[in-house]
């Protein structure tokens, strides 16, 4: 067990002396071309992270009025369906209405035709009481 101990400390310390694993030698040296490419996509990156911010407003932006929209298009419609209620109602009170003022005019005929049968049957009536005081 002590044996493992020493020989992984052993492997540790050779692995860590050897030049790869040294920090003082990670220069890396570019070509003047690679460091162009490298500056311009660096500035395109830097560039393309402000856009995509302003991209990400612009939708949550739009998705703001998207839901204002929505909620002025249910509001409308609640207003059409009301409409369309009340003059469901209003055309049930002129139908209604309609036939109320015809079931009138009925009654009012026959009240006028009594009217004149009273009249006539009166007037009989009367000539046959004056007939029979005349007669006698």
């Amino acid at each position: 067990m002590k044996l493992k101990r020493n020989l992984i400390l052993l492997i540790v310390i050779i692995s860590v002396s050897f030049k790869s694993f040294s920090q003082n030698d990670t220069k890396i040296l570019l070509t003047e071309t690679t460091a162009r490419l490298v500056v311009k996509d660096l500035v395109t990156f830097d560039g393309l992270t402000s856009e995509h911010k302003l991209t990400k407003q612009r939708i949550t932006i739009l998705e703001d009025k998207v839901l204002t929209l929505q909620d002025v298009i249910n509001n409308i419609q609640a207003q059409l369906d009301n409409r369309n209620k009340t003059i469901e109602q209003k055309d049930a009170q002129i139908e209604n209405y309609i036939s109320i003022s015809d079931e009138l005019k009925k009654a009012l005929k026959r009240e006028r035709r009594n009217k004149k049968l009273y009249k006539i049957g009166s007037a009989i009536g009367l000539a046959f009481v004056v007939n029979n005081i005349i007669s006698k």
